[in-house]
């Protein structure tokens, strides 16, 4: 017959488990950040695409950093779907320097129009600060390029549109951990569905 602790014991126990985890997972992981931290990341909230043909379209977000550290995407989570729509798929994904542009198009005008150009590996991508800092010679700080997420996406099926909600980007600064919501709510409808269909999407994610 085993020994049985008292229950005092018993949740003194629990409590000290409890503690050494956590304790495990900020030496893992660092310290997490409050709030959305440093970067900002556009939003195309409340837009729509209607496709005329079965084609990849792309989510171009994109990215500043208006604070003092360079900061390191970790990735992303896509939030989709709901109310009897599918979620968007995701095909590929990467960061390019920015020339502009934001938010839904099909895939093959991104580069093909120069909204976005040398295409990087989104994990691991460093953002510096988006101003350098005055020194000598440099009376002020000075604007350096801006950067981009290209998220592509694979179309909705035949006679359906997908939404997405929100997107969730993962990135630290130093060992601060940090999650950045931005409210997308969009839709894109697969070809033959009218505006009617598109704004009932929308409608779906409070657009």
């Amino acid at each position: 017959m085993r020994p049985r602790l008292p229950g005092r014991s018993r949740r003194g126990l629990a409590v000290l488990v409890v503690a050494l985890l956590a304790v495990g997972a900020f030496f893992a992981r660092g310290p997490i950040g409050l709030g959305n931290g440093p970067l900002t990341f556009a939003s195309d909230s409340g837009g729509t695409l209607g496709l005329a043909r079965q084609a990849n379209t792309a989510l171009v977000v994109p990215v500043r950093n208006p604070g003092k550290s360079a900061a390191v995407i970790n990735g992303f989570t896509l939030i989709g779907g709901g109310k009897g729509y599918a979620a968007p798929k995701l095909v590929h994904s990467y960061s390019a320097h920015s020339h502009g542009c934001q938010g839904l198009m099909m895939a093959g005008d991104v580069t093909a129009g120069g909204c976005v150009s040398g295409e990087m590996k989104l994990a691991g991508l460093t953002v510096p600060p988006s101003k350098k800092k005055a020194g000598p010679g440099v009376p002020a700080p000075v604007p350096v390029p801006s950067v981009a997420l290209v998220l592509v996406l694979a179309p909705p099926a035949a006679g359906t549109c997908w939404t997405l909600r929100r997107l969730a980007v993962h990135y630290r600064v130093g060992i601060r951990h940090f999650t950045a919501t931005t409210p997308e709510q969009t839709a894109v409808c697969a070809p033959g569905l009218g505006e009617s269909a598109r704004q009932a999407a929308l409608a779906s994610v409070g657009g």
